[in-house]
């Protein structure tokens, strides 16, 4: 692709950057793959890890990648880090993409965007056995049409997040800029009716659907690098008719 837009990854709770590999085969963009803080340190020391923390690591990757301009492609909680990294870069970003996320209004936490009752019972699920679900909730919620080698990999590496995470009320104040909204039509982690209200909160520019569960970018990487190839073209199209 002849333009000078790249694409950071940033990956849901629990995860890491490895679940974008079959994705980025896919797609011919510059690509940088952000991973949580929590990967580096001992797991007894991971609930020291602020919100903040979050957002400075991505903060920081992307400011070593020195890229001019490129957009956010944002999985799940994944969003609500990077609202707050894109206050950081209002004159790089070109674009954020919202992948199945959590958005929360202005002022508000990942928790505090759930519907009722998950509002009330996860911090109460967080606090008494952490962020780690069982295997069979991963296997249900996140894997339902994976392989079964990639169900493995994702039960294997699961790792468990501080909970600030989940908790913290965020300010940000997202650029003026392209937004779109990936509904994910197979989701057993994030309810449809969910997932449309959160393009709302996105104010989401285009809604487009995927036939998929949690993780497209394994599911249907083809399908998914197709549609963010089409979301880069038209911002590079607008701008050059814009430029004119």
């Amino acid at each position: 692709m002849d333009n000078n837009i790249g694409i950071v990854f940033i990956h849901g709770a629990g995860l890491n950057g490895s679940i974008w590999d079959d994705l980025i085969k896919e797609i011919n963009i510059s690509s940088l793959v952000i991973d949580f803080p929590n990967k580096k340190i001992d797991g007894k020391a991971i609930d020291k890890l602020t919100f903040d923390d979050y957002v400075s690591a991505a903060t920081n990757q992307i400011k070593n990648w020195k890229k001019d301009h490129f957009i956010i492609v944002a999985h799940s909680i994944g969003a609500c880090v990077g609202l707050k990294v894109a206050n950081h870069f209002k004159n790089e970003l070109k674009g954020f993409v919202a992948l199945g996320s959590v958005i929360p209004i202005n002022g508000n936490s990942f928790v505090s965007s759930l519907p009722f009752p998950q509002k009330l019972i996860m911090p109460i699920i967080l606090r008494l056995f952490g962020t780690k679900p069982p295997q069979k909730s991963i296997e249900r919620e996140l894997c339902n049409d994976l392989t079964a080698e990639q169900t493995l990999k994702i039960v294997n590496e699961f790792t468990p997040e501080s909970k600030a995470l989940y908790i913290t009320k965020i300010n940000f104040n997202l650029p003026n800029t392209n937004r779109l909204y990936i509904k994910l039509k197979n989701d057993k982690s994030t309810p449809s009716i969910l997932q449309d209200k959160m393009a709302k909160n996105l104010n989401a520019n285009k809604i487009v659907a995927i036939d998929s569960g949690h993780l497209p970018m394994m599911s249907k990487a083809r399908q998914l690098a197709e549609i963010l190839s089409d979301f880069v073209n038209e911002i590079v199209q607008n701008e050059k008719t814009t430029n004119r």
